[in-house]
């Protein structure tokens, strides 16, 4: 019993020793602490706290090479006084009273708010944003992007504006060209009449008709046939093009790319309505034509907008141009095959040749259609009822396979010749 008391006062005092020397040896460190004079600030307490970041960012910036951002603005005094310390502890201290957090890389030394927890949505409540009554009506918007080409068009003598703007929707009925009398300048002529009708997806008729000629003559050509149903007052997005990209430096020296859309882009919102029986529409459009044109200091983007609210019926379609585009490129004009020697052959190619840049002006003609579609319930009624038809459809071939079986002129009825059997 006595040895074990010993044994018992032993360990309390060899704990109690352990605890010392740790205290012992973090005093030491403490004391022993070493800080460059140039590390060494003070801050008074009426300062404010984008003053006293600025004082330590300059600090920071001498000593380490590294930038203290902060993304929290402070117009309020830091309210402490900290006198002979290190410009880093003086950091941290300004931060913590204010409930900041610091994040720290080898270029950067960032000053932010904590970041809110990430909260799970109820899976059970449905979202408001995509909720859809029952009676809910659609629109199917449906588009033909026609790019012309005005430099050919010019040539044979076609005004564009004139062909569209026909009252009657006679798209080139006995369109003819005329030029000069003399012959040199007058260009060869061609009659259009279109008797025939093309289809397109949901597109038909002259118009449609109009666009194939011009593609078959190389006046132009259709360069998509887009199709997409947006509902009652919501925002649909057609994109005929490509999107490029911008490397950025962010304030933490980091590279990104930033996306630019181009092409021809249509921005369309629906608003369907109903007065005197009548549905019709209202389409809110957005039409942009841009064209993306890099160079070594900086990429400039060309754009051609308009921005219109069209009443639509049913099934009507309309017409949008003047969205222009000009294409460069560069040709080799000269004596053939001299022309394209290379250069180290006695500079023939230079005396032969030379290079002139073509401008090719183009113009993109957009058909929309508009096309309503039936509710929910209207759809529910309509597949209840073709699902009805085909059971009784069902039950009266079967009906009608049964009295042939039992009726005794089967074989007859079947194509057989009775007397056969």
């Amino acid at each position: 019993m006595i040895d074990m008391k010993k044994f018992f006062s032993f360990s309390v005092f060899i704990i109690l020793l352990t605890f010392n020397l740790a205290a012992q040896n973090d005093l030491e460190k403490e004391l022993n602490e070493y800080n460059s004079p140039d590390e060494i600030v003070t801050l008074s307490p009426s300062l404010t706290f984008d003053q006293a970041i600025e004082i330590l960012s300059k600090m920071s910036l001498k000593l380490t090479g590294r930038k203290i951002v902060c993304k929290v603005e402070g117009k309020e005094p830091i309210g402490i006084e900290l006198t002979n310390i290190n410009y880093m502890k003086a950091l941290k201290i300004i931060t913590q009273y204010r409930g900041l957090l610091i994040e720290e890389s080898k270029e950067v030394i960032v000053v932010d708010k904590p970041k809110s927890p990430i909260v799970v949505p109820d899976p059970e409540k449905p979202d408001k944003a995509i909720y859809a009554p029952v009676d809910a009506r659609e629109v199917k918007i449906s588009a033909i992007f026609f790019e012309a080409d005005n430099t050919a068009l010019r040539e044979r003598g076609i005004n564009w504006k004139m062909l569209l703007s026909d009252p009657d929707n006679e798209f080139g009925i006995d369109l003819k060209t005329f030029g000069e009398s003399t012959a040199e300048t007058t260009p060869t002529d061609f009659n259009l009449s279109l008797g025939s009708k093309f289809d397109l997806g949901d597109f038909k008729g002259d118009l449609l008709g109009t666009f194939r000629f011009f593609e078959s003559e190389n006046l132009g050509e259709i360069i998509a046939n887009p199709s997409i149903v947006v509902r009652n007052g919501e925002n649909g997005k057609i994109q005929i093009g490509s999107d490029f990209s911008i490397k950025q430096r962010d304030f933490a020296g980091n590279v990104t790319d930033q996306f630019f859309q181009t092409g021809s882009i249509i921005d369309v919102t629906p608003h369907i309505y109903n007065e005197e029986g009548l549905d019709y529409i209202i389409l809110k459009l957005a039409v942009e034509r841009s064209t993306a044109f890099p160079s070594e200091l900086s990429t400039e983007i060309r754009k051609t907008k308009a921005n219109s609210q069209i009443m639509m019926l049913n099934g009507e379609e309309t017409v949008i141009g003047g969205l222009y585009v000009t294409d460069e490129s560069t040709v080799r004009t000269g004596i053939p095959f001299l022309k394209d020697l290379p250069w180290w052959v006695l500079g023939i190619r230079y005396l032969a040749g030379s290079d002139q840049k073509k401008l090719t002006k183009k113009e993109i003609i957009i058909v929309v259609k508009t096309e309503l579609l039936p509710a929910l319930k209207d759809r529910a009624k309509t597949l209840a009822d073709k699902t009805i038809f085909d059971k009784k459809l069902e039950e009266h071939r079967k009906t009608n396979e049964e009295l042939m079986n039992k009726s005794p002129n089967k074989n007859l009825l079947k194509g057989e010749d009775p007397e056969k059997k």
